[in-house]
C-alpha cells in the first residue's frame, strides 16, 4: 500500500535555479574582473607612455635629442598605440607636458594620461 501525502510538495529538481543563477553570477564577475584589468592596464600603458614622450620631448626642447618636441612625442606615443591628445612644449625653459589617449575596448571608451617633464633641478 502507498502512502502519498496531499498538500505536501516535492522538491525535486529545486537546485537548478539556484545553480543558474550562481553561474550567472560568477560569470559576470569574471566579465566584470577582466574588464576591471584591461582598464588598469591601459591605464598603466598611458601613463607610461605619457611619460616617456614628455621626457622624449623634453629632450628635444632642451636640444639634446634632434627634432621639435611635439614631433618627437607624437611619433612615440603613435608607435606605442595610443594618440597624443596635446602636446605644449616651452623651448626657453625646456618643458614638455603631453597628454596621450589610450582606446579600451567596448563598453568601456578610453583612459587619458598626462606627462610633465623638464630639466632636472
Amino acid at each position: 500500500m502507498s502512502h502519498r501525502r496531499y498538500g505536501t510538495r516535492s522538491d525535486r529538481g529545486s537546485a537548478t535555479p539556484l545553480a543558474l543563477s550562481l553561474l550567472v553570477g560568477a560569470m559576470g564577475l569574471v566579465v566584470g574582473l577582466g574588464l576591471a584589468a584591461q582598464a588598469f592596464l591601459a591605464h598603466a600603458r598611458a601613463d607610461g607612455t605619457a611619460d616617456l614622450a614628455a621626457l622624449a620631448a623634453a629632450d628635444a626642447a632642451r636640444g639634446l635629442a634632434p627634432g621639435t618636441p611635439c614631433e618627437v612625442a607624437e611619433e612615440l606615443v603613435t608607435r606605442d598605440g595610443a594618440d597624443l591628445v596635446d602636446c605644449l612644449a616651452n623651448t626657453s625653459l625646456g618643458t614638455v607636458v603631453v597628454e596621450v589617449e589610450v582606446d579600451l575596448p567596448p563598453p568601456l571608451t578610453v583612459v587619458r594620461a598626462t606627462g610633465v617633464a623638464g630639466p632636472p633641478g
